[in-house]
């Protein structure tokens, strides 16, 4: 009786930590899937031919494979010591063997979907059901280490003790950034847009900037609900992301590419000193807020600053730019009412 009791008891007990080594291994196999990931999107953008065989899917497809294999051979070695299968899913990676199954079912649906339908063009490829698909499978299993990180409760400000965590975090949200080009700050002609003064080129641009806004702001209120950042944690997270899209591109004088990668550290340094100073985070509504208004705000500001160094005169107004930077920081403001309601922090 009192084995069988054990028993239960053992299979009840949450997973145990799988260590930051699988954290890392997890890391090193979806940088390689983000590769592919990125040389997919920039043969989309070059117009090359393209097809389900192609070098790019081989990078993308053979990433994937290596980060499922990670993932589930970490539930195989475990499952000896294991009560039941899901006791030996390492903490927070349960999302993830759901990602690679997700995933999987994307791939085969995605190779049906071009063979009846040819391959996207342009936009059309963000928006395929099935490349959306493959996106959330994706984003699921990926952010393995970054849930490990919070059922940890690390709060620890080394960014090389939480790197891993920083690192998953990134790639989440280059692919939020990347299913979103059509709101992309760092365009082929960079800048291009706000030295129009075409209605429909001013409002795509400015709505472009409210859909960039809200992912960055949105990003941050959720990690600064749960857990404390590290220093450093939100320049890598920009200067990756310019990174890997200004890549993606490839198109511009490397000066100007350069500029604007420039944009996101300075955005990124000029954050970090926010939130040392603030300290936001749940129990401080008021910084959380200002961080997330601000943060946005600012990486606008230095855009706009960027592109009058590389382009000349805007030929959008001053207040026309003014209010646009504004009002990105009020998306951030309005979005901190979702993550910390009024009555929640009342309480």
């Amino acid at each position: 009786m009192t084995s069988q009791a054990a028993a239960i008891g053992r299979a009840a007990a949450p997973a145990a930590d799988g260590g930051k080594r699988l954290d890392w291994l997890v890391v090193a196999a979806t940088t390689w899937f983000a590769v592919g990931l990125f040389l997919d999107g920039w043969a989309h953008l070059e117009r090359l031919p393209d097809s389900f065989w192609t070098g790019w899917h081989a990078i993308l497809y053979s990433g994937y494979a290596a980060t499922a294999a990670v993932v589930v051979g970490a539930v195989a070695l475990r499952k000896p010591g294991s009560v039941t299968w899901r006791a030996a899913i390492p903490r927070g990676y349960e999302a993830s063997l759901v990602g690679a199954l997700v995933f999987a079912i994307g791939g085969g649906l995605d190779m049906a979907w071009h063979v009846a339908f040819g391959v996207e063009v342009g936009n059309d490829a963000l928006l395929s059901p099935t490349h959306l698909l493959l996106a959330l499978g994706g984003a699921l299993l990926a952010t393995g280490p970054l849930r490990a990180d919070l059922y940890r409760r690390d709060r620890s400000r080394s960014l090389f003790d939480r790197l891993p965590m920083v690192l998953s975090l990134t790639l989440f949200f280059s692919l939020l950034t990347f299913f979103t080009l059509y709101a992309d700050p760092y365009a082929p002609l960079l800048g291009a847009r706000f030295t129009s003064l075409s209605a429909d080129t001013m409002f795509h641009g400015l709505l472009g900037m409210f859909v960039f806004s809200a992912l960055l702001a949105g990003i941050l209120l959720v990690m600064l609900r749960r857990t404390v950042l590290p220093g450093g944690a939100l320049t890598v997270l920009l200067g990756l992301n310019a990174v890997a899209m200004n890549l993606m591109h490839s198109r511009g004088p490397t000066e100007i590419i350069l500029t604007f990668i420039g944009v996101a550290l300075g955005a990124g340094l000029v954050g970090e000193v926010l939130l040392r100073v603030l300290r936001p985070s749940a129990a401080r509504p008021v910084a959380l807020r200002a961080v997330a208004a601000l943060v946005p705000a600012v990486f606008w500001a230095l855009y706009f600053v960027a592109v009058a160094s590389v382009r000349g005169p805007l030929a959008w107004s001053f207040t026309f730019v003014s209010g646009a930077i504004v009002l990105c920081g009020v998306v951030g403001l309005l979005l901190s009412y979702i993550a910390i309601p009024p009555a929640q922090e009342a309480r």
